[in-house]
């Protein structure tokens, strides 16, 4: 396989055929089964197979249907500054709206026209703010709010339609509030070694842990929670690495 084109292929589908130019491409008139109800001649055309072939060499491919967009169709783009956002921040979002004209087998994008309609939800559900936008010369719109100090955390998202062409989008945003740490928790235990023989009464091990705030002095008059749990493990001597003790056999 070179990549060169193929010229003088006869290219093959139902009963149409053509023939491949220099640069192997072709063209096959639209075609329509007869008598064949157009729900199920949609269906039918699913599994038609293309077939190409020259000097008894033969390739197929299959599940080969038009496709054949009949209706205007409007797109749309939309972004905002960033991608999350603390509660009382505003937000922006902008949008880019085209209209895909269908003339004849092209569809020509074009600048939408009109009012867009909004609505603005929390990650609960809950309606924030509803509104219109007007679009500018070139389809496009932007819109800034701000987001309640008391607002739900989590996705929200922002529903836009244009009501005169039946058109919608969705566009989803995170709120999420971060609270500067007030102080920190250090631990350890004594003695340092890291491994414990099974309990006797005389051996016991010794957990402190620390908090100090931020601003300066200790954490005091805190609730500590907290657990103990033992995994077996193995240990190995110092300097006697052919050696390992443990849940397993010595190796």
């Amino acid at each position: 396989m070179t990549g060169a084109s193929i010229s003088q292929a006869t290219v093959s589908i139902l009963n149409h055929k053509s023939v491949t130019n220099q640069q192997g491409l072709c063209t096959i008139d639209r075609y329509k089964t007869e008598d064949v109800p157009r729900r199920e001649e949609e269906e039918d055309r699913k599994n038609e197979i293309l077939v190409v072939e020259k000097d008894g060499d033969l390739c197929m491919k299959v599940n080969i249907y038009p496709d054949q967009a009949t209706d205007n169709v409007y797109v749309w783009h939309v972004f905002n500054d960033r991608g999350l956002y603390r509660p009382k921040e505003d937000v922006h979002i902008k949008g880019y709206v085209r209209l895909l004209k269908i003339e004849g087998e092209a569809k020509l994008p074009t600048y939408a026209q009109g009012i867009v309609d909004y609505k603005i939800y929390d990650p609960r559900g809950e309606q924030l703010q509803q509104s219109k936008v007007k679009l500018n010369h070139y389809g496009t719109f932007d819109i800034k709010f701000t987001l309640p100090d008391n607002v739900n955390l989590g996705k929200g998202h922002v529903e836009f339609s244009l009501p005169d062409s039946k058109s919608d989008t969705e566009h989803y945003f995170r709120i999420e509030e971060f609270r500067t740490p007030e102080y920190v928790v250090s631990s350890m235990i004594q003695p340092l070694i890291a491994h414990y023989c099974h309990p006797t009464t005389d051996r016991y091990v010794i957990a402190t842990c620390e908090g100090k705030l931020f601003a300066g002095g200790y954490l005091s008059n805190a609730n500590v929670q907290w657990t103990v749990q033992a995994e077996t493990t193995t240990f190995t001597p110092a300097n006697r690495y052919d050696y390992k003790f443990g849940n397993k056999d010595l190796s």
